[in-house]
């Protein structure tokens, strides 16, 4: 059995792709196992993925899924009971089907530069996962100077008081927080999760407590505030551990992107040649035969 599977959600952006997969096995190759592509039904801008799957060859698993969900959120009570519905999540048929103990989650516009997997599994001994905790460019327990990615698993205010947060640092997406937040649970906050761009997670320990084995809403479910949030919350409130993870000595999220991250170029098109482009250029100078 592999030590480490990788699994990456694709929609668009084939060069990126390519940078991604090629920067990671280059630096991290040694640890890993399969490589399972959730390849989305509907893609952007005429995307082909054909010869970055010839050039992988069969370490590739492709899994095509019966449904897009693209930002829509999904219902609760399918993900639990209907099979073909939760492994149309993105990360999903991966965390099923992989063989590995350990599973690599990746978004498709990182450039990898040194084994942040070698480093990640150093680090994930006794947790549930691994990886870069955030969203605290959002958080008014930030901004208030409370909490910070690596104390967020003492910081655990009642109610009353992330109420009282909320109305002295109120974020961008304040006006969300009170149909997220449960009262009896609210940690961790509504913004806190591990960013699912680099991540490594133990299935042995997170398979029992996510859908369908546990109760926890799948990694990769728009069911909360946002991608990841929700199991996040689950998995923390059912006992299990998690810890933050710099990836920035290691790799670089959305590297070809002008803004720092990668929705903007999937509705504007000359924004996603640009990066293509620039993706395309670095396949030309880094990438081995």
């Amino acid at each position: 059995m592999s030590q480490v599977d990788i699994a990456i959600n694709v929609y668009g952006k084939p060069q990126q792709t390519a940078v991604t997969l090629l920067s990671l096995l280059e630096n991290s190759g040694e640890h890993i196992g399969r490589i399972h592509i959730t390849l989305e039904r509907q893609q952007p801008f005429q995307a082909d993925f054909e010869p970055l799957l010839k050039h992988l060859g069969d370490r590739v698993v492709l899994h095509v899924p019966r449904f897009w969900f693209g930002v829509r959120p999904q219902r609760s009570k399918w993900l639990t009971h209907f099979g073909a519905y939760r492994r149309s999540l993105r990360y999903q048929h991966a965390w099923e089907t992989s063989k590995a103990s350990h599973l690599f989650i990746t978004h498709n516009d990182v450039l990898y530069e040194s084994d942040i997997i070698g480093a990640m599994l150093q680090r994930i001994n006794g947790h549930v996962a691994v990886g870069p905790v955030g969203q605290c460019w959002n958080c008014p327990a930030s901004f208030a100077q409370r909490c910070s990615p690596e104390r967020f698993m003492n910081y655990r205010p009642s109610h009353s008081e992330w109420q009282k947060l909320v109305q002295e640092h109120p974020g961008p997406r304040a006006a969300h927080y009170e149909q997220v937040v449960d009262p009896k649970r609210p940690w961790p906050l509504p913004e806190c999760r591990i960013n699912e761009w680099s991540m490594l997670v133990d299935l042995q320990r997170a398979r029992p407590l996510t859908m369908p084995h546990g109760k926890a809403v799948p990694l990769g479910a728009l069911y909360g505030l946002d991608i990841g949030t929700q199991w996040f919350h689950d998995v923390l409130n059912a006992g299990a551990t998690v810890e933050h993870f710099d990836i920035a000595p290691f790799a670089t999220h959305a590297w070809a992107s002008g803004t720092g991250g990668g929705h903007a170029a999937l509705s504007d098109r000359a924004v996603y040649d640009q990066e293509e482009a620039k993706a395309a250029t670095w396949l030309q100078a880094n990438a081995r035969s």
